[in-house]
């Protein structure tokens, strides 16, 4: 919390010395100079990462908005799914909205340094699908502006599963390491047979 105060706090001491120094003293000299080393003491004093550590936090920062908007999509594309008429592309859009966010905090526990293309690759594809599902709305409101309405709807049915079964896979994925710490779990919860020495 204290480094995102840095740059204001600063910033309003770099006016406050400027002031404070060119009232008492009158020089256009001393009160920026003296303004500058009260704003830099300041941040520094707030602001005290290391390098390593802006450059981790920035990353963080630029996942988190990766993520955020995706998510703003998916919440697009869940709400113009209420208006699909088929059960069955209803049914695939509402599990891509139930899987994705899944995968993101899924990645963010587990591997945060993917967060970022993880969000970025998913984004793209959601803004891809966010336009099939206006399109297939499109096509299912006014059917007679389309040749072929129905096979145009059922490929667009088609895609909807693939995504979901794409987001579906990508947790799968995730939860490989997972399960691969449980099986060991489960070879050492009992300790191994021992011999019977009262024979």
């Amino acid at each position: 919390m204290r480094r995102r105060l840095a740059a204001p706090l600063a910033l309003a001491a770099a006016v406050a010395a400027f002031a404070l120094v060119f009232a008492v003293t009158g020089s256009l000299l001393w009160a920026p100079l003296l303004a500058v080393a009260a704003a830099l003491g300041l941040y520094l004093m707030l602001d005290d990462r290391s390098a390593t550590r802006v450059d981790s936090d920035s990353y963080a920062d630029e996942a988190r908005d990766r993520v955020d908007e995706a998510l703003r999509v998916l919440r697009g594309i869940e709400r113009l799914s209420r208006d699909v008429r088929r059960p069955e592309a209803r049914q695939a859009l509402a599990d891509a909205c139930r899987y994705v966010p899944e995968l993101f905090e899924r990645v963010r526990d587990r591997s945060p340094d993917s967060l970022y293309s993880t969000a970025a690759q998913v984004g793209g594809h959601l803004r891809s699908l966010d336009g099939a599902v206006r399109q297939y709305l499109d096509i299912q409101h006014q059917p007679v502006l389309y040749h072929d309405p129905q096979t145009l709807q059922r490929n667009g049915e088609l895609a909807f599963r693939r995504f979901a079964d794409f987001a579906l896979d990508s947790v799968r994925l995730v939860n490989q390491g997972d399960i691969a710490q449980y099986t060991a779990n489960l070879d050492t919860v009992a300790p191994p047979t021992l011999p019977d020495l009262g024979r």
